[in-house]
């Protein structure tokens, strides 16, 4: 059974392989982007941020970073999506 982390200080305890799973079946996948022959995905996991890079995409890991600073998003903010911001109408109540 897969131990639950509820910090980012449990997560990093974790072994690779349970930080996998734990990210594969309660992370939200936030976006991906492309760092010279890398892919870095970003998960967002019980209000902390895992970047995972990759050096073939999905196949093989070169390295989890995991941080609780904010300031991550502003790599993948052009792949966020606010529908509701666009439109000139106020949201129905």
């Amino acid at each position: 059974m897969t131990k639950r982390a509820t910090s980012l200080e449990a997560f990093n305890e974790l072994s690779t392989g349970e930080q996998f799973r734990l990210l594969h079946t309660d992370g939200v996948f936030i976006g991906k982007r492309k760092l010279g022959a890398q892919t870095v995905v970003l998960f967002q996991l019980a209000g902390f941020y895992v970047e995972v890079y990759y050096t073939a995409y999905r196949r093989e890991v070169a390295a989890v970073v995991t941080t609780d600073n904010t300031d991550v998003l502003q790599l993948y903010i052009d792949q966020v999506q606010l529908p509701d911001l666009d439109s000139e109408e106020p949201p129905a109540k």
